[in-house]
């Protein structure tokens, strides 16, 4: 199914992306700090884009998400040309908007066409994602150890994700806006959204520092090799799904207790993983 398709390229690249920072980190000769204020602009773009599309994609959803799978394609390939930390920053800006465009597009796909067909697709388009990044990111770690660099990965993915925006073709959707919901719900909504929106930012903030930071970790400070290293956002993410298909799988179980276990075992990994420290040099004798 083109939604399908189209929800794994999207994994595909930031897969790809995670496993990919060390090489971009060095063939740039940047600082961690550098990257990390590069890697701040990507929600910097995210949001006003997401914000736009909302407003413009609806109606037209299969044209939008034709059209940000194009632009998405184009800002990934022109993360090759950054040559220094502010133009990395100002790539990650437009791969941002880019992203944040496409993420709005493709639910407002998907959701028209669950209206329209009566099937349930947001679980199995949304599914597609973490399997890609499974797949994608020791993928690009055997690539890197085959001395591909990171501007050829990047092209290749930019690849990818352009001829997936061909298969919306055979994606049959109508056109014109949906039916609008009663205003008045919505207007109660914004207090629910607001919260919910700040404790996904915060999620999200979490999530991201350790799926991608996890390589760097790997990789600068474990002398892990690429392949190796690419593997833990791929595990991080088998994890995740895995995760969710146990939260489905027991409904009847308390969303407090879901909260206290996913709450407890996360903070449990990640201070784990800062207690193993950073690598010491091994004490050579005068001998």
């Amino acid at each position: 199914m083109p939604l399908i398709a189209v929800c794994a390229a999207w994994g595909v690249f930031w897969g790809s992306w995670s496993a990919l920072l060390p090489a971009v980190k060095a063939g740039l000769g940047i600082t961690a700090g550098d990257l990390g204020l590069a890697l701040s602009a990507v929600p910097v773009g995210a949001l006003p884009a997401m914000a736009l599309t909302g407003r413009l994609a609806r109606g037209r959803e299969r044209a939008a998400l034709a059209v940000t799978m194009i632009l998405f394609a184009f800002a990934v390939a022109g993360i090759g040309l950054a040559s220094d930390a502010w133009q990395l920053a100002l790539a990650l800006l437009l791969v941002g908007a880019a992203s944040g465009a496409l993420d709005i597009a493709l639910n407002l796909a998907t959701g028209r066409a669950e209206r329209e067909t009566g099937r349930r697709l947001f679980q199995p388009v949304h599914a597609a994602f973490p399997v890609a990044v499974i797949a994608a990111a020791p993928l690009t770690g055997l690539a890197r150890s085959y001395g591909l660099g990171a501007a050829t990965v990047l092209l290749i993915i930019a690849a990818i994700v352009a001829a997936t925006s061909l298969t919306l073709v055979a994606l049959p959707l109508g056109r014109g806006l949906p039916e609008q919901s009663d205003g008045d719900d919505g207007r109660r909504l914004w207090g629910a959204a607001v919260v919910l929106g700040m404790l996904a930012a915060c999620v999200l903030i979490i999530e991201n520092s350790v799926e991608q930071w996890s390589v760097l970790l790997l990789e600068e400070h474990r002398d892990a090799t690429p392949l190796v290293a690419s593997a833990a956002p791929a595990i991080y993410m088998a994890a995740l799904t895995a995760g969710r298909l146990v939260a489905q799988a027991l409904p009847r179980l308390p969303l407090k207790a879901l909260y206290a276990v996913a709450g407890a075992g996360g903070g449990a990994g990640i201070a784990l993983a800062g207690l193993g420290g950073e690598r010491r040099p091994r004490w050579r004798g005068s001998g």
